[in-house]
């Protein structure tokens, strides 16, 4: 497998390889190499070369010089580095079936796949810049990799690939979720009293995060009167400029920069949320959706990516339009205050406990694989 970004980098894309092929090995008796970026940790200390997990059928190999991954040119100068280090270790142990995920891992990915006469898989794992038809560069970069370039199979987590031309035929995976991680009691504030929102995410422009601002400043006397805090998880870009925004409208008090959290901390702050939202303005398939779900949370999302698809309004959840910020105000009021509120989230816990497991993900992944090897 073929990803750029991996720790201390970690959203959606990383936890569906990490989980895929742990799966894959646990119960298709895979051997699984993750190539990655090789990036310094959160403390900027280099990494080890390759973490060995899953009594060794599981690598994580990060490749290369140090790079920075927000830099364009270390991600195409990595490219070059992934290629040489996959032909290298096939010599030695060859490989089957490569499996490229989110954008431009698929240039490795189809190089490698014709020098090494290999099949390759290819997972689309959002279509945001085709989706916002902003014809910038990574409008572009998109639209090749994503379809004009044919593969032995591609896969996307959500269905919005399928409004757009392709030379290939997707097969439509959504992601899974552990249900048993998030399996613990609700985890309230010390102040009881307190109403808490989450968002997790990237801190970026497309989650919607300054329209979710803007609606918070329209009513914000109502959330202060209601003991309402809504927490941030998450780190990105817009950071610094979001936190700004939120001092110049005195929503210091209600919006909560938390930042980065993974892990067991993760699924603390999920379980000791009241309501979830996502007011994005594009989406693939959100991880963030199915762990809320897990940790029985009822949820406001945007009708965007494959929201639609999973969430029914008034039943597990609430489903709006994206950026409209009075309709997500007016929204949050009426969930805040639904005496029902508790049973959306058991509601949408039923949906993803049957349905959207990691188990799922790999049986349906491994079908594939078997079936462009024959």
């Amino acid at each position: 497998m073929i990803i750029e970004a991996w720790k201390p980098i970690w959203g959606g894309g990383q936890a569906h390889v990490f989980e895929l092929a742990k799966k894959l090995v646990a119960s298709h008796d895979c051997q699984v190499d993750i190539f990655v970026m090789n990036l310094k940790d959160e403390n900027g200390n280099t990494q080890q070369k390759i973490t060995t997990l899953e009594n060794g059928n599981l690598k994580i190999v990060r490749i290369g010089k140090i790079r920075n991954f927000y830099s364009f040119k270390d991600r195409i100068f990595w490219t070059y580095e992934v290629i040489k280090e996959i032909k290298s270790n096939h010599k030695k142990h060859p490989y089957n079936t490569i499996h490229a995920h989110a954008n431009l891992p698929g240039i490795p990915g189809k190089i490698l796949s014709k020098s090494l006469k290999i099949p390759v898989v290819y997972t689309v794992h959002g279509t945001n810049f085709l989706d916002l038809e902003k014809k910038n560069f990574f409008y572009f970069v998109e639209k090749i990799l994503f379809t004009i370039f044919k593969y032995n199979a591609q896969i996307s987590v959500s269905r919005s690939i399928l409004n757009y031309t392709n030379k290939n035929t997707p097969f439509i995976i959504p992601n899974g979720v552990d249900i048993e991680k998030f399996s613990c009691p609700k985890l309230k504030d010390t102040n009881h009293n307190i109403f808490k929102l989450l968002f997790v995410g990237r801190l970026d422009k497309v989650k919607g995060i300054n329209i979710l601002l803007e609606s918070v400043n329209k009513i914000k006397n109502q959330l202060s009167k209601k003991n309402v805090q809504i927490h941030l998880v998450g780190y990105g870009y817009d950071k610094n400029i979001l936190k700004e925004t939120t001092e110049t409208l005195g929503l210091q008090n209600i919006v909560l920069f938390k930042g980065k959290k993974t892990g067991s901390h993760l699924i603390k702050e999920y379980c000791s949320s009241d309501l979830f939202i996502l007011p994005s303005l594009s989406e693939g398939q959100p991880l963030t959706l199915l762990e809320a779900w897990a940790a029985k949370l009822p949820v406001i999302v945007t009708d965007v990516g494959d929201n639609k698809y999973f969430v029914k309004n008034k039943i597990n959840g609430y489903i709006i339009p994206s950026q409209n910020s009075d309709i997500l105000a007016k929204t949050i009021l009426k969930a805040i205050n639904n005496p029902n509120l508790k049973q959306m989230g058991v509601n949408g816990y039923n949906l993803v406990s049957k349905q959207y497991t990691w188990d799922n993900v790999a049986n349906k992944t491994y079908a594939i694989y078997q079936k462009i090897s024959q």
